[in-house]
């Protein structure tokens, strides 16, 4: 029951301390999601996770001598030691072990079994391990003063250093001289200490320290030292190969990280796992303390959290891999182990069932489901923001005969342009399809993401949008400006900074999405001065309230506005809802209630005079609804394909509502990195079906129409 409740309140932990990392890399502008801990899992290089297990070895062969030669000085002479086998099997096993209880105390797992195993008194045990810890720390300060100058950067871990320093000669003074003056009083004159209890206590305390005299007396401390330093060597060189294996496929700026920075990321990364914090296998302080260090160096967070979660995954694979095994073979052969004591066996004895012996596992899980919760959350509110690397750019596929002919009459039959975004060229460039037999023409060629395109009103420009980072995932709305592209020159021009999802209001302005959604922004192409019109907090918008998804229209309502332009918009955050906003105005119902007939819906656009919008239920979750005018008029079902690509996306029509473009995927809903395809239906004629207008396995998305 005890073991139990522990663990359950370690994995609680563990999760609720990630939970809280991932929320402060959102909170930084990072994009992370547990999907990018298996993709780095996957892309690591073997070779260099193979290096990792080497030095690992190197660092237990060492680890091993180390407390070979701190045993043969504290033992008797005729004493025997542990051979180098048998004791790196003890090693490796303590390495299992150490992660698994807070604070190091799996350590302990080093005593047992050498003295269980081994028949090594635990007085000797004990002395070595403490030694050969206090020597670790001596080793670490020695990295630190290599590392730390090197590694500044503006932050400065010198204080860090004074600390360890103090801790070592702290250590020294405890372990070599305070304990044998301690141990050598006479304690028994106190009655405390003639309990049995305390005093087997204290005769172990005497033992412990008559061998750490034994071994100060040996003048082993130069060789422990050097079996230190190379056991901290072993052990930085295969975190690092580790770590390079890791970052090097899909970050390559962390790979490049000078040695030094990521020594200080490492060794953080396990001062944070030592701490008494009851975490499972350390997960969770582990890339607190890497997480904080890589940041302070200048590292972006979102990667070095995944980075660093992704090490210690795979490093824990390998130590408890190679600490099981060890177990194993250790547990085989086993002689020697020390004769107990005959006792008469006593029979158990059953208490009756009460509930107090379970309040604390049933509070323990209710933690540990709390906080599953939590992380939930906050993964599920970070992987919103969309992927944090590139999609594959796909290959092309041949059309059937029938699918080509389909396209083909359908584009003769329309007789207009089509553009939009994809990733067939590596990065997302805005393509046009201007004609029945032509192929697709790549507009754009940055290395930056392009998307959403727009005609402009006289089909002389395309409006889009360009993010500031050469990928940006299109749910993120922070890092985008607008460019217009003339299509009779190629030229391209900046038209407004941090602006998102922009549409024209007439030949010479846009309307855009501004500071992740919070503001609705008119700007003239021209850069005449901007003009705020919709802000999260100011009515008629309420406080949490974003604006995506705009799209604009002439006024042609009789209801005596006086304002040209009408907008349709979705609203996320604190509401979800589809809306037409009239400037000056506010939000006017559609539909009769603006909250409720389609609040279900997104991407709501002009159809002629009536709207259209992506809503659900559909064959594969989404269809096409449109509703004629914007008064109370029904809403009905457009399109929901009855074939294999019925999960519609990014509907555009004609300024008269008859040609619909979209895309539409086999099920799959991410709007950047799914394989959409391209789609041109006749709505006059129902009875023909939408014809295929792409045919490539990269992302093809938001589509418009001219």
């Amino acid at each position: 029951m005890k073991t139990l409740t522990r663990l359950a309140v370690s994995a609680a932990c563990s999760v609720l301390v990630l939970g809280m990392l991932l929320s402060l890399a959102g909170s930084l502008g990072a994009d992370v999601s547990p999907s990018d801990v298996v993709a780095a899992l996957r892309s690591a290089v073997a070779a260099l996770v193979g290096v990792y297990a080497l030095c690992q070895l190197v660092q237990a062969l060492a680890r091993a001598q180390r407390a070979r030669v701190l045993l043969r000085a504290s033992l008797p002479p005729e004493a025997p030691v542990p051979g180098l086998f048998r004791m790196l099997l003890v090693t490796f096993v303590r390495g299992a072990c150490a992660d698994m209880l807070p604070a190091r105390i799996g350590e302990l797992s080093y005593v047992a079994m050498l003295n269980r195993g081994c028949a090594v008194p635990a007085a000797d045990c004990l002395s070595s391990l403490s030694i050969g810890l206090l020597f670790d720390f001596l080793a670490l300060l020695a990295v630190l003063a290599v590392a730390v100058p090197a590694a500044a950067q503006g932050l400065s871990l010198v204080g860090s250093m004074v600390v360890l320093a103090a801790v070592c000669a702290v250590g020294v003074a405890l372990l070599f001289f305070a304990l044998p003056v301690a141990a050598a009083w006479r304690w028994e004159r106190f009655a405390l200490f003639r309990w049995r209890p305390v005093a087997a206590l204290v005769k172990l305390a005497r033992d412990v320290a008559a061998a750490v005299v034994a071994v100060r007396r040996g003048r082993v401390a130069g060789r422990v030292l050097a079996l230190s330093l190379a056991v901290r060597a072993a052990k930085y060189a295969g975190l690092y190969v580790l770590f390079v294996a890791v970052t090097r496929p899909l970050w390559p700026a962390l790979s490049r990280a000078s040695v030094p920075a990521v020594l200080v990321a490492l060794i953080a990364a396990e001062g944070a796992a030592s701490l008494p914090v009851p975490t499972f296998l350390s997960f969770g302080s582990y890339e607190a303390g890497g997480l904080a260090a890589l940041t302070a160096l200048g590292f972006p967070a979102g990667d070095s959290l995944v980075a660093m979660t992704a090490m210690h995954l795979l490093s824990q694979v390998v130590d408890y891999s190679l600490g099981g095994l060890a177990f194993l073979v250790f547990s085989w052969g086993a002689p020697g182990a020390p004769e107990k004591p005959d006792r008469k066996a006593k029979p158990i004895q059953h208490s009756a069932f009460s509930i107090q012996h379970f309040l604390p596992l049933v509070l323990s899980i209710i933690f540990l489901f709390l906080s599953l919760l939590f992380a939930a959350r906050q993964a599920r509110a970070i992987q919103k923001r969309g992927r944090l690397t590139a999609p594959p750019r796909g290959e092309a596929v041949e059309p059937t005969p029938a699918e080509a002919a389909a396209r083909d009459a359908m584009l003769r039959a329309f007789g207009g342009r089509i553009v939009w975004s994809s990733n067939r060229s590596g990065s997302h460039d805005i393509w046009i399809l201007d004609g029945p037999g032509a192929q697709p023409r790549r507009l754009t060629r940055s290395t930056f993401t392009d998307t959403y395109p727009r005609f402009s009103p006289d089909g002389t420009m395309v409006a889009f949008s360009r993010s500031t980072e050469p990928w940006v995932s299109q749910r993120n709305f922070d890092k985008w400006d607008t460019w217009v592209l003339d299509l009779a020159t190629g030229e391209e021009r900046l038209v407004a900074t941090n602006a998102y999802q922009a549409c024209w209001c007439d030949t010479n302005a846009l309307v855009f999405v501004r500071a992740g959604g919070t503001q609705l922004v008119r700007a003239a192409t021209g850069g005449e001065k901007e003009e705020i019109l919709l802000e999260s907090g100011v009515p008629p918008l309420g406080d949490g309230d974003l604006v995506t998804l705009p799209d604009a229209q002439p006024n042609a309502a009789p209801s005596g506005d006086r304002v040209p332009f009408l907008f349709l918009l979705t609203l996320r955050g604190k509401h979800r809802a589809t809306a037409e906003f009239v400037p000056g105005t506010g939000f006017r119902d559609v539909s009769g209630q603006l909250l409720s007939d389609i609040a279900g819906g997104c991407q709501m656009v002009w159809r002629g005079d009536g709207i259209a919008w992506i809503d659900h239920p559909g064959r594969m979750k989404n269809a096409i609804y449109t509703m004629a005018g914007r008064g109370h008029s029904p809403a009905e079902v457009l399109l929901d394909d009855p074939g294999a690509w019925s999960h519609e996306y990014f509907p555009r029509f004609t300024a008269d509502g008859r040609w619909l473009v979209y895309g539409a995927s086999t099920g799959k809903h991410e709007q950047d990195s799914a394989d959409y395809e391209i789609f041109l239906w006749d709505t006059a004629d129902t009875n023909a079906p939408p014809a295929r207008l792409t045919f490539h396995t990269g992302n093809d998305c938001w589509p418009d129409i001219r």
